[in-house]
């Protein structure tokens, strides 16, 4: 199959099989769709993403979420979202909307001090509160709940609807033996735990006929204590195959200790899952899970689904289907899979948006490039400075100075790091669409204060930006001479070799990563390895003596009393799990005293003690890098600084820096619509 061919969902015909997944973008007003949801939607749409699946939509009107969640629980929604599918619909693609109801997952603070309520009475390691335990006549008012919704998405004009029976929520605990503990009908084997989704099924086709596309989301394995695992997933979709259109797979829990979507996770990691459910069912099966245009396709190509479900890549780049149907995959502005601006704010109660494309959540807005017919200097070839020359490039003239032979900055460090290897694949396009809007990159050279004063006085060039980055300020200790103490980006960088015993300062996400890399690069000699047990097995013994092919000793010493501060809630945990799993230890709320040539004195609750050290990195003290901006102090107006030149920070507050120096809301007048970067007509 291609990915670009038309298919069928029930009566549903789609014209690619590239599917947005659902999400909750935080940006409804008292559950009501907004014009930016209408907006955010018309846009992949445009983009030609042939299936659009809208919501988590409430379907409770006594449990509503408060936190600008999409609701469908009542009438009065559905004027709005008929305004959403007719702009869907304009633009050629079908959107379907997710039904759900939160079940345990439903935080008090977020429904008007409600508990929560599930299949059983448990403590909910998800929210950590307690759930109240359903009477089969609450059951039957919730199935109740979720026939009218149906009836209303039908109204709506919605081309069909998804239940949402994974993840975690109330459908998923009732069909997992971990959260279901009922010894009526609705518990007990696979049949008995699956009655809850069959009912609801029967009372959605009552109430939408037989020919309504109805489709239903799957955990292919809850990934939790003493939940299902694929066998009992494929008996679900076994049971429920003649009664619906399609299933969508996707992989494990919220609350699961095994990665779901963060980067560690390899692209199509849960494509197995969906594999499994295709060759068990004969109706289509959409595989989802760190999807991308050409995982998505190869997935389809390979029989492994008959769609491919993606959502984070379509929140990063809206234009990805169509960009990829056209050949031009080096132009799709790549998902990092760092939860940054959407997963991280929306379990914080705030709005969805994308640590890398500060258009998401404004495409209901008119911008244009702030400067026009302009020379801009652009200080430093790193994320925050190449974000900007891309931006500002296709109506000013705009110059980058770097001082090293290559792009990317701090991100060609981070992009070495364990789960962070896409942010390589987002700075090859950072670069390239640099180069093709114009930008003239020169490698190896530094910005010279007085240099670019006198560029400026002579009006050579008439703005510069400073994204030069931040710098390493080493630790206020004593420190011997001959100390062994690096900064933590020398060694990413490969410029310093790791030794037997190295200690990490600092307990911040710059520390806990560096120390991850250090960890897998001490085993880089297994290529080695592999190789002379190959080819030249007698000389493995002697290689060893001469060749860092041992484990490292590997300590972090914090300052704090926990580490892993900046990680987000959703990547925490899992790089926890990494320092633990690495054999990394961790001494927490400890002084650093002083360095020395093989060990480092550090104090913990007045007691001194050492700690042996061939090598001490540094992964603290990273502090914003402004010097420049104060030589250039007689030109302020003329002078811009960015990233963590300005202040330290991660890659979505670098972006978020360079698109508010390079963009303004538009003025009447001030520039046609149609030449706006936010097209990402890239390369036209």
């Amino acid at each position: 199959m291609n990915a670009l061919s038309p298919c069928k969902i029930g009566t549903c015909e789609i014209k690619n099989r590239f599917v947005m997944t659902a999400a909750n973008l935080g940006w409804c007003e008292d559950g009501f769709v907004t014009d930016d949801v209408i907006a955010f939607y018309r846009k992949r749409a445009e983009g030609q993403t042939g299936l659009l699946i809208v919501g988590a939509a409430g379907v409770d009107p006594e449990r509503v979420n408060q936190v600008r969640m999409m609701q469908i629980c009542r009438d009065c929604y559905i004027p709005r979202m008929k305004k959403l599918v007719d702009a869907v619909h304009e633009e050629g693609s079908r959107i379907f909307v997710q039904l759900m109801h939160a079940g345990a997952y439903a935080r008090r603070e977020e429904h008007g001090g409600i508990p929560a309520v599930a299949p059983s009475a448990y403590r909910c390691n998800f929210t950590g509160e307690m759930t109240k335990e359903l009477s089969v006549k609450e059951i039957s008012r919730i199935i109740t709940c979720f026939k009218k919704a149906a009836a209303r998405a039908q109204a709506s004009g919605f081309d069909g609807i998804e239940l949402m029976g994974s993840a975690g929520y109330l459908i998923a605990e009732f069909l997992s033996r971990a959260t279901n503990h009922r010894n009526d009908c609705y518990g007990g084997d696979v049949a008995g735990r699956a009655k809850f989704l069959l009912e609801i099924i029967g009372a959605v086709r009552e109430a939408v006929g037989e020919a309504y596309p109805v489709i239903v989301r799957l955990s292919g394995s809850d990934f939790i204590s003493d939940g299902n695992s694929f066998r009992e997933f494929v008996e679900i979709g076994k049971l429920i195959e003649e009664k619906v259109d399609a299933i969508d797979v996707t992989g494990g829990w919220h609350e699961s200790g095994v990665p779901q979507i963060t980067g560690n996770v390899p692209h199509g990691m849960y494509l197995y899952l969906a594999k499994a459910m295709k060759d068990a069912v004969n109706i289509p099966v959409i595989g989802c899970n760190r999807l991308e245009a050409e995982s998505g396709a190869y997935a389809i190509a390979h029989g492994y689904c008959d769609m491919a479900g993606v959502l984070r890549g379509l929140i990063a780049d809206p234009d990805l289907v169509k960009k990829w149907s056209e050949g031009k995959g080096d132009a799709i502005r790549p998902c990092l899979a760092c939860n940054q601006g959407c997963l991280e704010p929306i379990f914080s109660g705030a709005r969805l948006g994308c640590a890398i494309n500060p258009f998401a959540g404004r495409e209901a807005e008119e911008l244009c490039i702030r400067e026009k017919d302009k020379s801009i200097l652009v200080i430093g070839a790193g994320v925050s400075g190449m974000a900007y020359a891309a931006l500002a490039a296709p109506q000013n003239k705009v110059t980058v100075w770097e001082k090293r032979m290559g792009y990317g900055g701090m991100g060609s460090v981070v992009a070495k790091i364990p789960g962070k290897e896409d942010v390589r694949d987002y700075l090859d396009y950072l670069f390239c669409r640099c180069v093709r809007r114009g930008v003239e990159f020169y490698w190896a050279k530094t910005g010279c204060a007085a240099q670019i004063r006198e560029l400026l006085e002579k009006k050579k060039i008439d703005k510069v930006v400073i994204a030069t980055g931040g710098i390493r300020k080493m630790p206020d200790c004593e420190r011997t001479d001959d100390a062994p103490v690096y900064p933590a980006e020398e060694c990413i960088r490969g410029k310093v070799r790791t030794e037997c015993k190295v200690v990490v300062t600092g307990g911040g996400y710059q520390a806990v990563q560096t120390a991850l890399y250090l960890a897998k690069a001490a085993k880089a000699g297994e290529k080695e390895q592999e190789f002379l047990d190959k080819f030249a097995p007698e000389h493995l013994e002697f290689a060893s003596d001469t060749m860092n092919w041992g484990n490292p000793s590997i300590t972090i010493l914090a300052p704090t009393k926990r580490i892993g501060y900046g990680f987000g809630k959703s990547t925490r945990f899992m790089m926890l799990k990494e320092i633990e799993r690495n054999g990394i230890a961790v001494i927490t709320e400890a002084e650093v005293r002083r360095m020395e040539k093989h060990q480092v004195i550090y104090q913990v609750g007045g007691k001194k003690l050492a700690l042996p050290a061939d090598m001490i990195v540094v992964g603290e003290g990273w502090q914003k890098n402004d010097g420049l901006l104060s030589e250039l102090s007689a030109f302020a107006a003329q002078v811009e600084i960015i990233g963590d030149a300005r202040r330290p920070g991660r890659i979505a507050e670098a972006v978020k820096d360079a698109f508010a120096a390079a963009m303004d809301k538009k003025e009447e007048g001030k520039m046609p619509s149609d030449e706006l970067p936010a097209s990402e007509a890239d390369g036209r």
